[in-house]
């Protein structure tokens, strides 16, 4: 996550000081390497402390000394939400990262110059220590899985050095958290009678005319119909879709519309009760700004953004998510490419709460791998939310409030807005699509 306001500051020089009040021996293993890595590299290792070195930095700070430097870490210096272990890893273990600005000497990376402890004063946490010297990245893999809700310490430090020999300018030492045993696995939202619907609006919609008109693969709810406003979509007593003063510009649907004045088996009224419930079910009874019912939820801290650019790696916690239900008491803006792994479960949900709005940044993208679907995936924004211009939306957005599409912003999901109080809809030039719907992009489930 990149943080608005960090108790960790870039340029902050660490002077970490971790007391033991009793002595605890451990053996920091090694063995052969894999997975296209170098063989793990040091003797096992006595260690009873890990003592950050006087004036270590945080990786990616500047360091008044010439030498070789680390970059950038996974976990991030300050990550709230890390996994407690790596997919793949034996015994669950866990996958620390560092990537270094030049190539390494692979003997000075080691169990010794490399390390990893609860911040604190407890124990080294057992690892073996590898280098990759074809991506430059250092890799401590832990011999079983990181404790939930614990702060850990990672320490970089001399006599690692470069081919030539020069010795890194600083050591770095960098501190994360990880995340809170996750409950039961989330069950997607049950939508009841919203489920067909690509959009819903209780305070009317507004349609700006910018070429390509709008497009919405699924039904459409409006209850109350606006008055007799100019550019705000009108349905007649046959169901047709208009737009008041320029029918040119008037959205293409390919699913039916309900409204008071036109129903087919099933009223607004009812539609709008079955988005409340869903709201609901997330959100405890009290209604918005609170969130939160949904037990095992996973904070996204306060001052944050959510996703990276495009290309970068991937990051638990900062633009990547595994299903599991994320909640934020502030907002949540997502400002690159944030992807969603369900890991092979094709069933996985993924639910996101916020206690106040929801948007993204213009071309923002969330991306769905490993079997992750749009259907299972929910964001609900305990007031509004917005896409901003050219992103591209998956995922089912629940709505207190009103929902904007800016210019060109597309969404495989549905866009429910109103469930708890007037909720407005504004489109420009957008495509809606309910998941599965025949009429939806292939990719789109």
């Amino acid at each position: 996550m990149k943080k608005f306001e960090s108790s960790y500051s870039r340029g902050r020089m660490w002077s970490l000081a971790l007391l033991l009040s009793t002595v605890a021996v451990v053996t920091i293993g090694c063995g052969g390497g894999g997975g296209g890595r170098d063989p793990i590299l040091g003797a096992p290792v006595a260690a009873v402390l890990l003592v950050a070195p006087p004036g270590a930095i945080a990786p990616g700070a500047i360091c008044p000394v010439a030498g070789s430097s680390v970059t950038v870490t996974d976990p991030t210096d300050g990550n709230q939400s890390v996994s407690t272990s790596t997919s793949g890893v034996a015994n669950g273990g866990k996958l620390v990262m560092a990537t270094f600005s030049e190539a390494m000497n692979a003997a000075t990376i080691s169990a010794t110059t490399f390390k990893l402890a609860p911040t604190g004063g407890l124990a080294l946490v057992p690892a073996s220590v590898s280098y990759n010297a074809a991506t430059k990245v250092a890799t401590l893999t832990t011999s079983s899985a990181l404790l939930p809700n614990t702060a850990y310490t990672a320490v970089i430090q001399a006599p690692i050095a470069n081919g030539t020999g020069t010795p890194l300018g600083c050591s770095y030492a960098w501190t994360f958290k990880t995340a809170t045993v996750a409950a039961a696995a989330p069950v997607p939202v049950n939508l009841g009678l919203a489920s067909s619907f690509g959009i819903a609006a209780t305070a009317g919609v507004t349609n700006t005319t910018t070429a390509p008109i709008t497009h919405i693969n699924g039904d459409v709810v409006l209850d109350p119909i606006s008055g007799a406003i100019c550019n705000a979509v009108q349905v007649d007593a046959a169901g047709g879709f208009g737009l008041c003063g320029s029918n040119s510009s008037t959205p293409t649907l390919t699913g039916k519309v309900i409204s008071p004045l036109y129903n087919q088996g099933v009223t607004s009224t009812a539609i709008k009760a079955d988005l409340r419930a869903a709201f609901l079910s997330i959100t405890p009874p009290a209604g918005p700004p609170a969130v939160g019912s949904l037990g095992g939820a996973t904070s996204i801290a306060a001052g944050t953004t959510l996703g990276a650019p495009t290309g970068n790696a991937l990051v638990q916690g900062d633009n990547l998510f595994v299903p599991g239900v994320y909640q934020s008491l502030t907002s949540i803006l997502i400002t690159g490419d944030l992807t969603l792994d369900a890991q092979g479960d094709p069933n996985a949900a993924f639910i996101f709460q916020s206690s106040s709005t929801i948007g993204t940044a213009p071309s923002a993208r969330i991306l769905l791998i490993n079997g992750a679907k749009a259907s299972n995936v929910f964001w609900q924004a305990g007031t509004s939310a917005t896409l901003g211009t050219d992103s591209v939306w998956q995922g089912n957005i629940l709505a207190s409030e009103s929902i904007t599409m800016n210019t060109h912003a597309t969404s495989c999901g549905r866009l429910l807005a109103g469930a708890f109080a007037a909720g407005a809809f504004v489109f420009d030039s957008n495509v809606v699509s309910v998941p599965g719907n025949p009429n939806a992009p292939a990719d789109c489930q």
